[in-house]
């Protein structure tokens, strides 16, 4: 705040004034700059070629040893698993699940856990995973890697992977006869997808710490057993034995990405086994298109900017991230025919398998955790990639606009009792003939900083109780489901944040310091959010900046129509709305074929199921979005809303004003001048 409170900068700045006059113009500049250099960055010319900064990975240096006979054992552990299905159609079949490792020569394991759902009223839901060791034989128990594949029951809505767990076995059986092996080597099988592997990481690593069972909603229990400190994971998610190409995901827990290193070395080795693999990769049949490469690159950076905004995983490795633990998944898709396989189908699993083995064997190599290449990058296509110092100046040109904004209002308040030019004016309309005394005291101005205060800490705990009272016991007792409860509260309190402008109303000189510290407090906000979350706070940034730009306190300075076109657009910027257009947009691409009524209709309950599911997220995985959007945007929307509105409390109401003043001076010492903010 010293370069914004600086008494050595002249309000009269012949360049202050300059700019405070054209103030909207350079914004939006600023605006256009930040988003063409986004879309520039699609351009080969922007963007760089990916490549390996570890050297201790050497990816396909050694020769590949799994045979075919692996392939066979996965065949026959699949028959088996198909046979134990029909006996466990909504459970797992822990049994056969840990006879397998037992048989296999794993130090196998079993690990119990219970869920408390927020919503269900006391009822606790338990689960149980699978893992086996196999300790490393040439070093002590010091380092690991996770190699996990979920299960999903038979009756699941979601696509058949029940080919991830017969793979992994015979990958275990594989690397249990061998002895290069530097690190323990855990398989991993979890059960209730991302659940099971959130409980199993938080009891690996927080396990024997003192945990409240009264507020705790996950209880991850305890381990039996441990391998080293975990330096990397892998996740495994296969339709079938005989695949058609490979899609990496990379996506984990609030937008985070695991290092660049890693995506770089599954490529290298899945081209080597002739896999077709990569980022969001298509089938083989839909890979053919008319698209441009600069189509194709923009395409593939939103699209995983969309993937990442939403800070949900992409699979279950997106929850190793939060311990500093590089992993991602590969998931493979079934082929859709056999006229284009190459070979026997008996040896259809053999490229995949080697390829888990050498991704194995390189990070068998790893000497320290990854960190020498990027962990923050945008995936333009498969061998290309933005780092952090190509994209972030977009997101710093967007929120240029915000603090440059701030400051030009900030400079052209009135400082002194010298300026009262309005007061002057004001009086002439009331034909008063008033003589300003010459010597006025230069520091009598205040602006009205506490209440301006007051009313960001009031915008704040309505924010803070979004978080807060849908998880009260009180709500929680009332028999409503989780969606229409808590749709319910961030209604009630969203209108409570609509109603609160027309309420509580500032004081003179007030909605000018509430600009000034809305623009601060906006534009800090976006930069913290983009570099936690780039995705997340480029998005916000592109849909708000321009409203962000138009917004005007001063009513003398916008006309009627414009005025009214801002309120409607904030009105239209209130998260819950925005939410809501988002999820119509989505229903409407995925079921055209309905009418329009039903499209609304099912948006609008997969909008109240969305607030569900991110307040559920965000007390279990620890998911930001909700509290993102609770604390910071819905505040930020009501100091919007009511900087839209710029009601005033009237100089004679605030003064206590008296309609018939004795003297001049005494009418002179009851009227304070109005802010100088001179935009357009």
């Amino acid at each position: 705040m010293g370069l914004l409170s600086d008494p050595s900068i002249s309000t009269q700045s012949k360049l202050v004034d300059g700019l405070a006059r054209h103030v909207r113009k350079v914004c939006y500049a600023l605006y256009v700059a930040g988003v063409a250099w986004f879309f520039c960055l699609a351009l080969p010319e922007f963007n760089h070629g990916t490549y390996l900064s570890e050297n201790a990975l050497s990816p396909g240096l050694v020769y590949p040893e799994i045979r075919i006979d692996a392939n066979r054992l996965a065949i026959q552990l699949l028959e088996e698993l198909q046979r134990e299905r029909k006996d466990h159609l909504s459970t797992t079949p822990h049994a056969w699940i840990a006879a397998k490792m037992n048989e296999f020569g794993l130090e196998t394991h079993t690990h119990n856990y219970t869920l408390r759902y927020p919503f269900g009223g006391g009822k606790e839901y338990h689960g149980k995973n699978i893992y086996g060791i196999l300790r490393a034989p040439r070093i002590a128990s010091t380092e690991g890697i996770v190699f996990a594949a979920p299960y999903r029951a038979a009756s699941s809505v979601h696509a058949d992977i029940s080919a991830s767990v017969p793979l992994l076995l015979a990958f275990a059986d594989f690397a249990r006869r061998k002895n290069y092996w530097a690190k323990d080597l855990i398989f991993l099988v979890t059960e209730q997808e991302q659940l099971g592997m959130q409980a199993w990481l938080e009891a690996y690593h927080d396990g024997d710490r003192d945990l409240d069972v009264s507020k705790a909603y996950l209880r991850p229990g305890n381990l039996p057993a441990r391998a080293g400190s975990l330096q990397a994971a892998l996740n495994i998610e296969v339709q079938d034995l005989e695949i058609d190409h490979v899609d990496v995901r990379i996506e984990g827990l609030n937008g985070k990405l695991p290092n660049l290193d890693m995506f770089n070395l599954v490529q290298r080795i899945m081209a080597r086994e002739g896999i077709a693999s990569g980022y969001k990769q298509a089938p083989r049949k839909k890979r053919r298109h008319s698209q441009s490469h600069f189509e194709q690159n923009l395409r593939q950076m939103l699209t995983m900017l969309a993937s990442q905004s939403s800070g949900v995983p992409t699979g279950n490795h997106g929850l190793f991230h939060r311990y500093r633990i590089d992993a991602l998944t590969i998931a493979a898709n079934r082929r859709a025919t056999h006229a284009t396989l190459k070979g026997s189908p008996g040896s259809a699993a053999v490229p995949l398998l080697k390829a888990i083995e050498g991704i194995a064997r390189s990070l068998n190599n790893l000497l320290e955790r990854f960190h020498q290449s990027f962990f923050f990058y945008v995936i333009v296509n498969n061998d290309r990639y933005i780092s952090i110092g190509d994209y972030m100046p977009a997101l710093v040109a967007l929120v240029a606009c915000a603090f440059l904004k701030a400051y030009l209002t900030w400079s052209t308040l009135p400082a002194t009792n010298a300026e009262l030019d309005k007061a002057a004016g004001w009086l002439k309309e009331h034909e008063q003939e008033v003589e300003l005394e010459e010597n006025l005291d230069p520091d009598k101005f205040e602006l009205p900083y506490g209440s301006v205060l007051i009313y960001l800490t009031a915008t704040l705990l309505i924010g803070f109780l979004c978080n807060v009272l849908p998880l009260q016991q009180y709500f929680l007792e009332i028999p409503m489901g989780a969606a229409p409860l808590t749709t319910s509260v961030l209604s009630f309190l969203s209108l409570i944040g609509f109603v609160l402008p027309f309420v509580v109303v500032l004081p003179p000189g007030g909605l000018e310091l509430l600009h000034v510290a809305f623009l601060l407090i906006y534009g800090c906000a976006l930069i913290v959010i983009g570099l936690l979350n780039f995705a997340l706070g480029f998005f916000a940034a592109v849909l708000t900046v321009p409203l962000v730009i138009a917004l005007e306190t001063k009513e003398e300075n916008s006309r009627s129509t414009l005025r009214n076109t801002i309120r409607l657009a904030t009105l239209a910027m209130n998260p819950m709305m925005v939410v809501y257009v988002i999820v119509l947009a989505m229903t409407f691409y995925q079921f055209p074929e309905l009418p329009l009524q039903k499209i609304m209709l099912r948006a609008a309950t997969a909008a109240m199921d969305a607030s569900a599911y991110g307040l559920i997220d965000s007390v279990i995985y620890g998911n930001w979005l909700y509290f993102v959007i609770c604390t910071i945007f819905l505040p930020l929307w009501i100091i919007c809303w009511t900087l839209s509105l710029s009601k005033r409390r009237d100089y004679a109401d605030y003064l206590d004003f008296d309609e018939s003043p004795s003297t001049p001076s005494q009418l002179q010492s009851q009227v304070q001048p109005q802010s100088k903010v001179k935009t357009n």
